[in-house]
């Protein structure tokens, strides 16, 4: 009996992966708005989201504008009549999407909300977090975190009524931006993503580690023995500078601070720690030293304070001047996505980079 349970679970996963069938995600795309322009690539139907009740059919390639303050219910979904919800497009205004829409009203005004099948929105979302001209390998890896991300991160915006939005504070998309490359590294990881004992885990990526990641503990206060630390092969080469006036830096910290004197920070050696480093070498907290006041702050204020491109830097006065000088941009955790294109370019296969930045998780086929 559990030997056919088990067959036509994968005869059911081999199905779903020929018609193309996908988890669906509701994707927050605009709020506080009074009316949209609205059009769909094929015949929909407009439905109460609660009562499923039909309200209205919508016709193809027709312009519309749906207002807020005519819609008899709380929320409607506009979903295709005969074809499936992935081969649907649906224009909002100037930009086109994959999937449906939902809108919820409330005080008049809409909660735009995108209803696209995860695989669909990952083609949306692909070209904008890596290069579409990066190494195939380096963007199947891409891919797995980033469906991995959406599927464990489905509750973000709950409260909103929807699962994701579109900006950086969950992964961009904006839309039908189609690239052939990165098209082909979603069908090629179809349903894949990664887990750690059996449960589906935070892949978190940057654009460069500076030569070695960082522990999630140090960034966000949480272990997670998926997220430590781990060097790259390839040496960093391009280092980056930012410089600050004096007179500029004293005053981030307001009058009763007087004029920076000096900094105290321990000389930065990527991968090794010190009582003010990470074991990654980035800044945990420095001691910054005014005529009238001393402040400790961490790295991350620092890096926020002075919009550093990573926490893995050094920093001196000189002069009149504060440089800071740094690898790396990003919190450094998870995958690096330059060292993934490298390690790519290297000959490494999607699996084996994405084993090397999320240490002792597997790679599954959810569906």
């Amino acid at each position: 009996m559990k030997k056919i349970l088990v067959l036509v679970f994968f005869l059911l996963m081999g199905r779903a992966e020929a018609a193309g069938w996908s988890p669906e995600l509701r994707i927050g795309l605009l709020s506080g708005v009074e009316e949209i322009s609205l059009q769909v690539s094929a015949p929909c139907i407009m439905i109460d989201a609660k009562s499923k009740k039909t309200l209205k059919k919508l016709p193809a390639n027709k312009k519309i504008t749906v207002k807020a303050k005519e819609l008899k219910a709380a929320s409607v979904d506009i979903r295709p009549e005969k074809i499936q919800l992935k081969d649907l497009r649906a224009t909002i205004g100037e930009r086109e999407y994959f999937g449906g829409v939902r809108l919820n009203v409330a005080d008049k005004k809409f909660t735009v909300i995108n209803l696209v099948p995860i695989e669909e929105y990952l083609r949306g979302v692909l070209p904008e977090e890596m290069s579409p001209s990066y190494p195939a390998e380096a963007l199947k890896a891409q891919a797995v975190a980033a469906r991995s991300f959406a599927l464990k991160n489905r509750d973000k915006h709950k409260k909103e009524g929807f699962d994701l939005c579109d900006k950086t504070h969950c992964q961009v998309y904006v839309g039908t931006k189609i690239f052939e490359t990165t098209d082909k590294a979603v069908k090629e990881t179809f349903g894949e993503i990664l887990t750690h004992k059996d449960k589906l885990i935070e892949t978190s990526f940057h654009a460069d580690s500076g030569g070695v990641t960082e522990n999630a503990s140090d960034v966000w206060g949480r272990v997670m023995p998926y997220l430590v630390a781990v060097k790259e092969v390839f040496k960093p080469v391009d280092s980056w500078t930012v410089k600050v006036s004096l007179k500029d830096f004293s005053s981030r910290f307001g009058d009763n601070f007087g004029v920076l004197k000096k900094i105290e920070l321990s000389e930065l050696k990527i991968g090794k720690g010190a009582k003010d480093r990470t074991s990654s070498g980035r800044v945990d907290s420095a001691q910054i030293i005014g005529s009238k006041k001393t402040v400790k702050l961490s790295g991350i204020e620092l890096r926020r304070k002075f919009s550093l491109p990573s926490t893995l830097f050094d920093i001196k006065i000189d002069g009149d001047n504060v440089i800071f000088t740094g690898y790396g941009s990003g919190h450094g955790v998870g995958m690096s996505q330059k060292g993934a294109r490298s390690y790519a370019l290297d000959g490494w296969s999607y699996k084996k980079i994405l084993e090397h930045y999320y240490q002792d998780s597997k790679l599954k086929k959810l569906y």
